[in-house]
């Protein structure tokens, strides 16, 4: 269920000076708001107040250039940004330079520590305190009259999960701009034969138009991270044509042909054709999973189960735990 939007406030002068805040059990440290002339500045964290959370797997962006870069990868014509909706902005990094220019949108974040730091440095930032997973897409565009712009640098451990999360509302999203470990960028965006062609390449490639945009080196956030990021942007077409399957009967064989993805579709697909009580052409059993396109899937779902319409919007893809595909 879409939570509603939380307005803490500036707070008085008194407020900002205490160390410690306590809200609902919960230490909050709050820093003192912005000046104008700070505002070029890389965000700055007190030591030991305000440290990213490993649980939350969250690592900030400490380097102004790419901030810069990839805000100006986003851009949305709603009026006042009203349709542009951040994605775990922590200490507020990107925040504030998308505030600037988008001073309608609404951040999503559920660590109470970065709602009290966001409250204070952006006063007026509309925010909603929620899981980014279980955020109601649907409901939120129409709240928005539209659909949305997405922005946001993403945990690691859950990026396809939230990835899959729009896909599974398709019609609400205009377009993602979001980082990702670079692994996953190559997985979006692999081509048949590439060695990173995954179930990722697949669904997104039928569903939206990837692209990676920049390399992003593991320097500019904190803490570092093991490995490199990429800025991903994801365009959902308005008009996308029907995939003419049933979601549902696509997942399946598309998972189960990446389950062996070095054996012919006679063999991985074995299983899935003998519940669908159809048997597999000829010259459709020797293809590997590996060496099809996006749409070849699609095909192979027809022969089996039959064409059929999408459906409603539902959860398809986003798997029951979180991990990588």
């Amino acid at each position: 269920m879409l939570s509603s939007s939380i307005s803490l406030g500036g707070g008085s002068g008194t407020e900002r000076e205490l160390r410690r805040l306590e809200r609902g059990g919960v230490e909050l440290f709050p820093l003192p708001t912005i000046d104008e002339d700070e505002k070029d500045r890389p965000p700055t964290l007190p030591s030991g107040e305000f440290r990213p959370k490993q649980s939350l797997g969250q690592n900030y962006l400490s380097d102004q250039n790419y901030v810069r870069k990839i805000c100006d990868a986003l851009i949305d014509t709603s009026e006042g940004g009203s349709r542009v909706i951040e994605l775990g902005p922590g200490a507020g990094a990107l925040t504030r330079l998308l505030h600037e220019r988008y001073p309608l949108m609404t951040a999503v974040e559920l660590d109470e520590r970065a709602i009290s730091l966001l409250s204070r440095n952006i006063p007026d930032l509309d925010i909603i305190h929620d899981d980014v997973l279980q955020v109601n897409w649907m409901s939120l565009a129409r709240a928005k009259g539209g659909r949305v712009s997405v922005i946001g640098n993403l945990p690691y451990y859950i990026t396809s999960q939230i990835l899959f999360c729009l896909v599974d509302s398709y019609p609400a999203i205009d377009q993602a701009v979001v980082t990702t470990q670079w692994e996953v960028a190559e997985r979006l965006t692999a081509r048949p034969g590439d060695s990173q062609y995954s179930i990722l390449s697949v669904v997104f490639q039928l569903y939206c138009e990837p692209r990676i945009v920049f390399k992003i080196p593991p320097q500019v956030f904190f803490p570092v991270p093991k490995v490199d990021s990429a800025l991903v942007h994801l365009r959902f077409p308005q008009h996308r044509p029907p995939l003419g399957v049933d979601p549902i009967h696509l997942k399946k064989v598309v998972h189960s042909a990446f389950r062996q993805r070095r054996k012919m579709l006679r063999q991985s697909l074995k299983g899935v054709a003998h519940e669908a009580g159809v048997a597999l052409p000829p010259q459709w059993g020797v293809l590997r999973p590996q060496a099809m396109t996006p749409q070849q899937f699609v095909e192979v779902t027809k022969i089996l189960f039959g064409p059929a319409d999408e459906g409603p919007p539902r959860r398809v893809w986003r798997k029951d735990q979180h991990g990588e595909w």
